[in-house]
Formats: structure tokens, sequence, C-alpha cells
């Protein structure tokens, strides 16, 4: 049944990037509307080559360029917000551990929960390395 699932998705797959749906013909017909969108954008008055909407969206094709050539850009992480996530959540997670430590006691809840969300936050900015405008397209 597998075997059958995947040869269907295949097929699809091959069917939808034949028809420039997914795959790089779709990025590259993308790349030149957003291009051509850029020459109107500069070519009016309202907006020129000096606006924010065109700086975003000269951003935007670079970004989309670099992609299709195979160049994936990497968040840099955030070490600063990782160490202040880790210098609140550990001790709040001891505090946890010393109110639990002769049984549960219900105010062992704030500081387990504010070390919860420490400490997945901080592993969250450390071990996310896409950009957050990927993450946008991706979600």
């Amino acid at each position: 049944m597998e075997a059958l699932v995947n040869a269907v998705s295949e097929f699809l797959a091959a069917i939808f990037a034949r028809f420039g749906f997914v795959g790089r013909q779709r990025r590259r017909v993308n790349i030149k509307e957003d291009l051509a969108l850029l020459d109107a954008l500069r070519e009016s008055p309202e907006f020129g080559s000096d606006s924010t909407a065109t700086t975003h969206l000269t951003t935007h094709i670079n970004n989309e360029i670099a992609r299709y050539a195979g160049f994936e850009s990497k968040r840099e992480i955030e070490w600063g917000s990782v160490a202040t996530a880790f210098v609140f959540g550990i001790p709040a997670a001891y505090v946890t551990y010393k109110l639990n430590q002769d049984g549960f006691s219900w105010f062992s809840l704030i500081p387990g929960s504010i070390a919860a969300f420490m400490l997945i936050g901080g592993l969250g900015l450390l071990l996310n390395n896409k950009d957050s405008e990927e993450q946008e397209k991706d979600g």
C-alpha cells in the first residue's frame, strides 16, 4: 500500500512540476513576474526607486534568486536572547525542583511554567535556523 501511495504522489508531483505549479520552473516564473513588478514600481511617480516598497521587493527578489541558485541563508543565532532564556529558566527550574522535593506544591506551578517557557523558547531560538520570511512561506 505504501508503494502505491509513493507512486501516485511521485506521479502527481511530476505532473504539477511539468505544468509549473511546483519546482524550479515556477520559481523562475515568480522571479520574472517580480522583476516586471519592480520595473513598474521604479517607473511609477508614487513609488520610484527610493521607496520602501521597491527596497522590500528588491530584497525579496534577491532572496528568491539565492534560493533558486541553491544558496540558502541561515539566520544568525541570537545569543543574547538564548542566554537570557537560560539565565531565567534554569534558576526557575531549580526553584520548582526544590519546592517539589518533599511532595507536590501548588506554588511550584508558577516557577515551573516560567522555567518551561524560558527553556523551550531558548531551545527554539537555538535550534531554529530558518529566516522568518521562509517560515511565513512554509507555514
